[in-house]
């Protein structure tokens, strides 16, 4: 995506949200653009969430920690994938370590999440186990208290140091893959407090639907109002209301499980079949 269609799309959703996200698939580092994007929603008042892999950090280290917008930085330390793996973990942890310190030492306020999404996860036959070897670092690094080997918290936003959290969670499957039906139980926070957009404008319910598989409609031709206030999205929402998966893209996806723990309870009327 370019700049200047990107600029359209904050103008068509200014004043409908505070945040966005610079996300679903790929890695936004790579754009060649991405310190103009930042400067762009400072002018828009938008503050920013990026995700990544980390392995560019160290490269866009000082144009990262000088952006205003910039509000996290999601590091997706499940994503780490290496043939010599402690050879190179070694420094892959060294660098994101490194971004770390300076955003510390320049009194940053990026708050910075480590993700490691992948929780009963075993390593393949004859390989090392990479989360115990990176949860090693994390506890070396941040001298946290000795506790067995890889036994850190499992839990969600565990505090690592001031304004840095390690997230912990099961492996999701993203839905557009094939998989077994979830059931027509549950809830979602998509269409309630987010949305994504994808690169061609395609609006979609969250940020896992990255192959478009539930266009809801597109930025470029219409309001974001007019796009939330059409059928699909309307029957989408309501049945989250109502703990109900009713599309089968949303029923396949495993992601939703996550918010099992926090759906409403208010009764509302069912949605006519």
């Amino acid at each position: 995506m370019g700049l200047a269609p990107f600029e359209e799309i904050l103008r068509k959703i200014s004043g409908y949200t505070g945040h966005i996200s610079l996300h679903v698939l790929g890695e936004p580092l790579l754009h060649p653009d991405l310190e103009h994007f930042l400067a762009v929603a400072r002018a828009y008042d938008l503050q920013v969430n990026l995700s990544t892999n980390g392995t560019l950090l160290a490269r866009n280290r000082e144009m990262l920690l000088r952006q205003p917008a910039l509000r996290q930085i999601n590091i997706s330390l499940h994503s780490f994938e290496e043939p010599d793996q402690e050879i190179a973990l070694n420094s892959y942890m060294a660098g994101i370590f490194d971004f770390i310190a300076r955003a510390s030492s320049v009194a940053s306020p990026l708050f910075i999440n480590l993700r490691m999404w992948n929780l009963h996860q075993k390593a393949a036959p004859g390989s090392q186990d990479v989360s115990s070897l990176m949860l090693n670092h994390l506890e070396n690094y941040f001298d946290l208290p000795a506790s067995p080997p890889g036994d850190l918290p499992k839990t969600r936003g565990t505090i690592l140091a001031p304004r840095v959290f390690l997230s912990r969670e099961n492996r999701f499957t993203w839905p557009h893959e094939p998989g077994p039906d979830q059931g027509a139980h549950g809830y979602c926070r998509g269409l309630r407090d987010h949305i994504a957009l994808l690169v061609d404008g395609t609006v979609v319910p969250c940020c896992l639907d990255a192959e478009a598989d539930i266009p809801l409609g597109n930025i470029f031709q219409s309001t974001l109002p007019e796009i939330l206030a059409a059928p699909r999205a309307a029957v989408i929402k309501e049945g989250f209301v109502q703990q109900r998966v009713l599309d089968p893209v949303c029923r396949r996806c495993t992601y939703r499980k996550r918010f099992q723990h926090n759906t409403p309870v208010k009764p509302v009327t069912l949605l006519a079949q």
